[in-house]
């Protein structure tokens, strides 16, 4: 497979992902508010709300067979900062740095879903 094949290949997977992620966690009562953001920082897969707190989701497809649990071991210490640094641009930019906010990962694989939310707490963010 060519690298531009592979590359399509995986945009799709994540778009896919993305969408499966959103029908679940609208099913737990979650309202989209945006998805795919991106600022200079990075991509946001999703924001969404529940209830009061705005929740910035990272999605992770793995659809093969020796994937379970690589999606959640792709959120690295650097990602959860590029995630936290253009979240806060988010924040920023609607006027919402008061609001309650969390960081929450989804793994959607061969077996199903995995939600971890709450799933890292960024500590000081420099930009």
């Amino acid at each position: 497979m060519s690298p531009e094949s592979r590359k399509k290949v995986t945009y799709e997977t994540g778009i896919q992902g993305e969408e499966i992620a959103e029908n679940y966690l609208r099913s737990l009562g979650f309202r989209l508010i945006e998805s795919r953001h991106r600022e200079k920082t990075g991509e946001i897969d999703l924001i969404m709300e529940d209830g009061t707190t705005v929740v910035f989701v990272e999605v992770k497809a793995r659809f093969s067979m020796q994937a379970n649990g690589e999606g959640l071991r792709a959120v690295t210490p650097a990602k959860q900062r590029r995630i936290a640094r253009t979240a806060m641009l988010y924040l920023m930019k609607q006027g919402w740095l008061r609001r309650d906010i969390r960081f929450d990962v989804v793994e959607i694989n061969q077996h199903g879903i995995v939600h971890v939310p709450n799933a890292f707490q960024p500590g000081g963010i420099r930009f």
